[in-house]
C-alpha cells in the first residue's frame, strides 16, 4: 500500500479517453451480475468498502489535470453504491471529484460500470468478481479460490499499477500508416440522456459445430457474421442513396494482450485487430460463409505480421516524443481530442469484444443466475458490440445510440441463414 504513489499518470491508453469523455461517448463500459436473491444495499457497501481501500487502492482515485496531462490521485473518501436506472452507462463527469466507476444495484443486480480511463473489461471483471465475493462471504457463503478473486487481505503488487506497454513493449519498430476512413453505418440517433441494448441468446455448442464447419473459433465465426452484417448495411445505404462511392469495411476485435503476455496489471491492455475489405463496385458483395473466412483471414494476417504490437510501439513512440511529452496539457488535449475525431472515429464499421466464457467458482456459481454485459456507447459508427460464453449459452449484447434495428435486422438474418435459433430480448424505450 505505501508503494502506491500519491499521485500517478494516467496509462497510454487512457490519455485518449480523457479526452473524449462526453454524454455521447461516457467511456464507461458495464457488467452486472443478476443474483438469485434480492441484493442487501448495505451489505454491498460494507463488501465495497471492504474490498476497496485494502485490494484496489489504484482505483480509489481522482482524476487531475498537471501541467503536461493528467494524473490520477489517490483519495480517502469512499464512492457510495447507486440505485441502478433503466438507461445505464450514462456519464460521469470525472472532473468532479467523482469515481472513474460506479456501483450499483436495484433488485437483484449487482453491477460495475467502469470508465476505460481507469481499465479495461479484464480490470471490471476482477473487480466485480472480488466485490461479489466479498459481498456473499459477509452473507455466510463460502466462495471457493478464482483467478478473477483478489484476496482482500493480500498484498498490492506495485506491477498492478504499472503501465503494462511501456513495461513489455520497446518504441522501436517498423513505421504504421493510419488507414483511412472506413464505411460508417447511418442512422438516426437517439437523446444523449438513452442508450439502447439488444440482447441474443443462442446455444453455444450449436455455434461451436457451425464455427469447426467454417474452421473458425466461435469469436471469429460470430466476428465474421458482424461483418457480414454491416455489409449488408452498406448495400442498403448505397442502394438508398445515403452512401456514396466505396470506403472499405473495417471490423475492430479488440484481444486482451495478458492471453500472450505475462503481465499483472490492472490498467488497460488491449487493442485491437483489423479486419478490412474493400469492394471493387457498389455490387461487389461477400456470402456470409466469405465473410467468416475473410474475418479468420484477416486475424491470422493481423498475428503473423505482429500488426498489434507495432501499432503498440508506434503509439510509444508518440507519447515519449520530447515535443509531445512537454507540451502543456491544454493544448495536447486540444490536439488528441482533434485526433481522436478525425482520424480514430472514422476508421471503424463496427466493434465486436468477446469477453470469452464467464465462469464462477462454487458459492458464487449458485448465488448468480445471470449475466450481463454491455460496452461503452459510441456516437460513431453507433453501435458497440460484446459477445460471451455463459452456461451453455453464447451471448451478444449490441449496446446502440442508433434508433433504427437495421444492424440487428441483418445479423438475424444471417443467423436464421446459418440455421441459428436463437431468443432476441430488445431494451429500448
Amino acid at each position: 500500500m505505501s508503494d502506491l504513489p500519491h499521485r500517478f499518470p494516467v496509462d497510454n491508453a487512457a490519455q485518449i479517453f480523457v479526452n473524449i469523455v462526453s454524454e455521447g461517448e461516457t467511456t464507461l463500459s458495464r457488467i452486472a451480475f443478476e443474483m438469485t436473491e434480492t441484493v442487501d444495499k448495505d451489505r454491498l457497501q460494507q463488501a465495497l468498502e471492504n474490498v476497496l481501500p485494502h485490494r484496489f487502492p489504484y482505483f480509489q482515485v481522482y482524476l487531475r489535470p498537471a501541467t503536461f496531462s493528467y494524473v490520477l490521485e489517490r483519495t480517502t473518501d469512499l464512492p457510495q453504491v447507486e440505485e441502478d436506472s433503466h438507461y445505464t452507462n450514462r456519464m460521469v463527469d470525472f472532473h468532479s471529484d467523482r469515481f472513474l466507476f460506479r456501483v450499483r444495484t436495484n433488485g437483484k443486480n449487482i453491477a460495475l460500470e467502469l470508465s476505460h480511463i481507469l481499465s479495461d473489461g479484464y480490470g471490471t471483471l476482477v473487480l466485480l468478481y472480488t466485490l461479489c465475493a466479498e459481498y456473499l462471504r459477509l452473507g455466510g457463503v463460502k466462495v471457493d479460490d478464482h483467478p478473477l478473486i483478489y484476496d482482500v487481505n493480500g498484498g498490492v503488487n506495485p506491477q498492478e499499477w504499472e503501465c503494462p506497454y511501456t513495461r513489455e513493449f520497446s518504441s522501436k519498430g517498423p513505421h504504421v500508416s493510419t488507414p483511412g476512413s472506413a464505411y460508417l453505418p447511418t442512422g438516426e440517433g437517439i437523446p444523449l440522456s438513452r442508450y439502447y441494448n439488444t440482447r441474443y441468446s443462442l446455444n453455444l455448442e450449436a455455434v461451436r459445430e457451425k464455427a469447426r464447419g467454417h474452421r473458425a473459433t466461435v469469436s471469429v465465426f460470430l466476428s465474421g457474421l458482424y461483418f457480414w452484417a454491416l455489409q449488408e448495411l452498406r448495400c442498403e445505404d448505397v442502394r438508398n442513396g445515403v452512401v456514396k462511392g466505396l470506403r472499405p469495411l473495417r471490423l475492430q476485435v479488440p484481444v486482451n494482450l495478458r492471453k500472450d503476455y505475462p503481465v499483472i496489471s490492472m490498467k488497460n491492455f488491449s487493442y485491437v485487430y483489423t479486419v478490412e475489405w474493400k469492394p471493387q463496385s457498389a455490387e461487389d458483395t461477400l456470402s456470409l460463409e466469405d465473410s467468416i473466412a475473410k474475418v479468420a483471414e484477416g486475424i491470422r494476417h493481423e498475428r503473423h505480421t505482429h500488426s498489434v504490437e507495432n501499432q503498440i510501439r508506434r503509439n510509444l513512440r508518440a507519447s515519449q516524443n520530447f515535443f509531445f511529452r512537454f507540451l502543456p496539457r491544454s493544448i495536447k488535449e486540444f490536439f488528441l481530442g482533434v485526433f481522436y475525431k478525425i482520424f480514430a472515429r472514422e476508421l471503424f464499421s463496427g466493434v465486436l469484444t468477446s469477453l470469452g466464457e464467464i465462469r464462477f467458482p462454487s458459492g458464487m456459481d449458485e448465488a448468480i443466475e445471470r449475466v450481463d454485459i454491455l460496452a461503452c456507447n459510441s456516437p460513431v459508427p453507433g453501435r458497440n458490440s460484446t459477445c460471451f460464453g455463459f452456461r451453455g449459452k453464447l451471448e451478444m449484447s449490441i449496446g446502440s445510440t442508433i434508433k433504427d434495428l437495421r444492424l440487428e435486422q441483418k445479423i438475424e438474418e444471417g443467423l436464421h441463414q446459418l440455421g441459428l435459433s436463437f431468443d432476441a430480448d430488445y431494451k429500448r424505450e
